[in-house]
């Protein structure tokens, strides 16, 4: 539980308080552990609001951390997961998700938890400064993490350039150990090719505690980490790290990768479209579709944003559904706002035709702020409700047309029942009925048409 203070927050965390300034929550590693990853969040952008006042007093490393949460717009920050692996003897696989609320490391097989599925959070700012919190092997996983995070700053600065340094991991072709102690109890550590486990074993519970510490948060602030890993252990890891400005060399690729994988994303990971067209030579490794899943589906989320025909628009729907993302409806709809009215129509028929959405209507009618300066716009909305006589949000607006004050859309709209008509809707056949759907009645309170709107509307919506 955490109390906001003046110009400092009181943290009470098994029964013990501790007082965090402005100084400390800006300059600590993992301030306010233990608490929600979405209290530690509110807490870092009021220490911002705080920092103002405070700001000629902050050490350089907490200004840099200033501007980075007052840069920082985290609700721009839409989700995305993406699965990897971790391989020692034994292949490990990780979910990594980044959303609004910070990076969420997920352990499923499990690597270090206890249960497969443990969870691990980490606030953005730990991230952009110490690297990974548990282990990211791919120099472009980090990459594509790091994008994430600058992409929803407010400007692009100083602050964007200052996170943790990237690069390829150096290759070690044996783990390196270390280990102090004596029968009773053991400290160890581990130098795998991803990162650094640190730990403790005793005779009588075996393995006690175990921590993953990245590279880059030991070349980031070595000194809190001598608790755990030794100056001397430190001195000879960094000497390994001091390999990673060497050009490392090059694989050569392999054909047959590179062919499957040509395969992959020529067909949209779409297996029946594979194996129509290649049949059995199509044989990847499930670790390279995992790799190339997320490239396509990024690929995509970005296409999403810069075409607008309706073909290229329809292919990444059934793409994205195909795939299982969990969110493709909503994510048309925020391309929806485009200022491409071209787009607009494409994605509000996606929408119609392969989720059947009642928001397709509200894109549609989008279209009509602009009828006045183009009838077109108008004649295009009114003919694409014509074809979704079942959408229960195209009812509603119809209904309120022929209710309504304006007179090219009532007229419009009954255009649209003569056409729902024509497709095949029996009770809206009826020549004489639709006849007697006149403005100029409407207009009067006609009795008669009064009676006939009724009866139309029980039609609609039966």
């Amino acid at each position: 539980m955490i109390i906001f203070q003046q110009n400092t927050i009181l943290q009470n965390l098994h029964g013990r308080d501790r007082i965090w300034t402005v100084p400390e929550l800006l300059e600590c590693y993992e301030p306010l552990d233990g608490e929600p990853l979405a209290v530690r969040l509110q807490a870092m952008q009021q220490a911002v609001f705080w920092g103002e006042e405070l700001y000629s007093d902050l050490s350089e490393a907490a200004q840099l951390r200033y501007h980075f949460w007052k840069q920082l717009r985290p609700e721009r920050i839409e989700e995305r997961k993406y699965e990897y692996s971790v391989t020692i003897r034994d292949t490990y696989r990780w979910e990594l998700t980044v959303n609004s609320k910070g990076l969420f490391y997920k352990d499923l097989t499990p690597m270090y938890g206890q249960q497969p599925g443990q969870v691990y959070e980490q606030l953005f700012s730990d991230f952009w400064f110490y690297g990974p919190l548990m282990p990211i092997p791919d120099l472009d996983d980090r990459k594509w993490a790091v994008s994430q995070i600058r992409n929803a700053f407010l400007q692009i600065g100083p602050v964007s350039q200052k996170h943790f340094e990237l690069f390829e991991y150096p290759k070690l072709p044996i783990d390196r150990f270390w280990e102090e102690g004596d029968h009773n109890a053991k400290d160890f550590v581990n130098m795998r090719y991803f990162g650094i486990e640190a730990g403790r074993t005793n005779w009588h519970d075996g393995l006690v505690y175990i921590s993953f510490i990245s590279f880059e948060r030991l070349l980031a602030d070595p000194k809190p980490l001598e608790r755990l890993i030794s100056p001397a252990i430190q001195a000879e890891i960094s000497g390994h790290l001091s390999d990673r400005h060497k050009k490392q060399p090059r694989e050569e690729p392999d054909p047959t990768k590179a062919r499957m994988k040509q395969m992959y994303m020529e067909n949209g990971g779409m297996h029946h479209y594979i194996l129509r067209e290649h049949g059995d030579s199509y044989v990847p490794n499930p670790v390279d579709e995992f790799i190339w899943r997320r490239e396509l589906l990024d690929k995509m989320t970005q296409r999403l944003e810069t075409i607008d025909h309706y073909s290229g628009l329809n292919y990444i729907a059934a793409v994205m559904r195909y795939h299982g993302v969990p969110d493709v409806e909503e994510q048309f709809l925020k391309a929806a706002a485009t200022p491409n009215l071209k787009a607009r129509q494409a994605i509000a028929q996606v929408l119609d035709e392969q989720f059947q959405s009642e928001k397709a209507v509200d894109v549609l009618r989008s279209l009509l702020q602009f009828e006045d300066e183009e009838s077109y716009w108008r004649d295009y909305v009114f003919s694409s409700f014509g074809r979704m006589r079942q959408n229960r949000a195209v009812q509603r607006f119809i209904i309120q047309c022929l209710r309504g004050d304006h007179e090219i859309h009532f007229k419009k709209a009954v255009d649209v029942l003569v056409l729902w008509g024509m497709k095949g809707d029996t009770a809206l056949m009826d020549r004489q009925l639709l006849l007697s759907l006149k403005w100029e009645d409407a207009c009067a309170a006609d009795p008669d048409f009064n009676q006939s709107l009724s009866k139309v509307i029980r039609i609609i919506e039966s």
